[in-house]
């Protein structure tokens, strides 16, 4: 006799569709809160929340939502990065609007750089603004150099 467990869960496998493989995506464009991307639109919208969410607007002006995870969370958490012409490597993923950031750049001084946070006392960097994790004290935001 079969086990109905084992049934259920072979069916289960074989109606399941293969997960597709997200799309690597490079887009260039301009790292804004979504208040400050609809400013011109004169779209009625609450701020607060608005103002919490990251878009880029890309240069044909489209508007794609970031999702905030360890590599984004410095661009929803800094203003000085906000506002910016920006180079934002991501997964898109199929059904969603949000793009999954892997890494970014912003251009700073004419180069694009990757933001990074500095502890000077304990030579220790991080990806987003935070207390330094070993002696707990303020960690500075400045840009990588570019490598040769």
């Amino acid at each position: 006799m079969i086990n109905p467990v084992a049934l259920f869960t072979l069916i289960s496998l074989l109606a399941a569709s293969p997960a597709e493989k997200p799309e690597r995506v490079t887009l260039h464009g301009t790292v804004l809160t979504l208040s400050q991307a609809l400013k011109s639109s004169k779209l009625p919208v609450d701020a607060e929340p608005a103002d919490k969410q990251v878009v880029i607007k890309t240069e044909t002006g489209e508007l794609i939502p970031l999702l905030s995870n360890d590599a984004s969370r410095a661009l929803f958490l800094d203003a000085r990065l906000q506002n910016r012409d920006a180079e934002v490597h991501a997964l898109r993923h199929k059904n969603l609007p949000y793009l999954q950031v892997v890494s970014f750049k912003i251009r700073d001084q004419g180069k694009l750089r990757t933001p990074e946070y500095y502890c000077e006392i304990c030579t220790i960097r991080v990806r987003f603004p935070q207390t330094c994790p070993c002696c707990q004290g303020e960690m500075v935001l400045r840009m990588s150099p570019e490598s040769p």
